[in-house]
């Protein structure tokens, strides 16, 4: 899967996922940023799925885990480019109240 991670000004990360975040791609992509984002405590980080061609429940999973890794260590985490499939999938899993901030 195509990633872009971007450094802005204040020490917080932009990534952007671009392509399909399932089964097969989580495992390196949860590798890469936890490696090259999460260890290196950002002040905040948004995940950018606009891009995002198809996520299945390993790759909701996944954004959870990387949320929930964050939190734990005091940094913001913000989910951008939320697509109409991306909200049903949320949905189903009843997952707003924690990867959603208020509409």
């Amino acid at each position: 899967m195509p990633l872009t991670v971007s450094w802005e000004e204040g020490g917080s990360v932009r990534i952007l996922c671009d392509g399909v975040l399932d089964r097969d791609t989580v495992p390196e992509l949860r590798r890469r940023l936890f490696r090259d984002v999460v260890k290196k405590r950002p002040t905040g980080v948004r995940l950018d799925v606009s891009a995002v061609e198809r996520l299945d429940t390993a790759g909701l999973a996944f954004v959870l885990e990387l949320r929930n890794a964050l939190k734990s260590q005091g940094i913001g985490f913000r989910l951008d480019g939320i697509t109409d499939s991306v909200r049903r999938l949320v949905g189903l899993a009843r997952l707003e109240n924690l990867l959603f901030e208020s509409d």
